[in-house]
């Protein structure tokens, strides 16, 4: 029988944080870093990967001197007010992402199972089950992302063995790019685009109260770091040496095209990129599931002083479609208008990624901490 005390196992934390950060990454990031020309984008993982280690090293220090939560650390230096203000900033940056996220899950099922005309009906379910989904609450989603790891986890790494054998080394190099000197402005844009493709950690510091050992805790999500990190390497070089820097940077999603590609001996599974988006369901829907939970949890807290979870019955129920409702609309306008996804992505990158980053490291200066 498992416990329901509404803490989650530091193993939990590590593949819920694999779920939430592989996802997206996997499908956007190669076909990004391959306009920089060759190998360089590598080196742009690696330093994103740096840098998200350092980040995470910032926030589990602010959890460590938090007296309850982090509304609580917060008001000691920032006050109640800016506290409350940037609960909200923390939750319009998850709904926004949930949005997002439940609108390219949408996308990949119409290009790849579906019709395109279907898209309204399958962002509504996606958006549907995420919401059954955060609202059983944290304990539930944990439970269910730690059986179901390693079901998609094997399957992916036999399939990219698979395709080792189809990659051309000489098409990672020049590993520093097309010219004899580092192109600097591509290698610090796609470091910029893998640290914010690790931008999940930030709720590190909202998972306090549901975790008992904050020194496990702190392991098990580096150790989500490390190997999110290895795998988005590996995966690149993988993609970089099938399909070359050219290709793979025209490419929409390339490793579902790679999927595609594969042949299992026998023949005797067809359509294996339809078979693989279900694997990538399960990651992005993990992505969808977490924004869409921490966001209904952050704003209740800024505008009412309880967590979702604090409280049962139709309060708690009434958060949570009222904000799935504004995920659902603000993914439906991504679809119908790309220019505004393309503005929210900017304001992504130029203002919530400096916002994720800048409050925690101010506040391990202001904040006064436990004890």
């Amino acid at each position: 029988m498992f416990s329901s005390n509404d803490k989650i196992s530091s193993r939990q934390i590590k593949r819920l944080l694999v779920f939430d950060v592989f996802g997206a990454a996997s499908l956007l990031l190669p076909s990004q870093l391959a306009k920089s020309g060759n190998g360089i984008g590598l080196w742009s993982i690696l330093a994103g990967t740096v840098f998200a280690g350092v980040y995470l090293w910032l926030l589990h220090s602010c959890c460590c001197r938090m007296p309850s939560d982090y509304m609580a650390y917060l008001k000691t230096g920032w006050g109640s007010f800016l506290s409350r203000l940037f609960y909200v900033c923390y939750a319009i940056l998850s709904i926004v992402t949930c949005a997002w996220a439940a609108k390219l899950l949408a996308e990949l099922m119409c290009g790849t199972l579906l019709d395109s005309t279907q898209f309204a009906s399958a962002l509504l379910v996606i958006l549907l089950l995420a919401l059954y989904g955060a609202a059983a609450g944290m304990e539930a989603r944990a439970r269910v992302y730690e059986l179901l790891f390693w079901v998609l986890v094997l399957p992916l790494v036999v399939l990219l063995l698979l395709c080792v054998r189809q990659v051309q080394v000489i098409q990672w190099f020049p590993m520093l790019g097309e010219s004899d000197a580092i192109s600097w402005s591509w290698f610090w844009s796609g470091t910029w685009q893998c640290f914010a493709a690790f931008l999940p950690l930030t709720f590190v510091v909202f998972l306090v109260p549901h975790v008992q050992d904050l020194k496990k805790a702190g392991r098990a999500a580096a150790g989500a770091v490390i190997l999110n990190g290895a795998a988005l390497a590996l995966l690149y070089l993988i993609l970089l040496g099938i399909f070359g820097s050219g290709a793979l940077a025209k490419e929409q999603y390339p490793v579902i095209t790679l999927m595609g590609m594969v042949k299992i001996p026998g023949d005797f599974i067809k359509r294996l990129d339809a078979v693989m988006v279900g694997g990538w369901f399960f990651t992005l829907y993990a992505l969808i599931g977490t924004t869409l939970y921490y966001g209904v949890v952050i704003m209740r807290r800024a505008l009412t002083n309880r967590e979702a979870d604090s409280s049962q019955g139709i309060s708690k129920h009434v958060w949570f479609f009222a904000l799935a409702a504004v995920a659902y609309a603000a993914g439906f306008w991504f679809h119908l208008s790309p220019n505004a996804e393309v503005l929210a992505m900017k304001l992504f990158y130029v203002a919530g990624v400096p916002f994720a980053v800048v409050v925690p490291v101010v506040s391990l200066f202001i904040c006064r901490g436990e004890g």
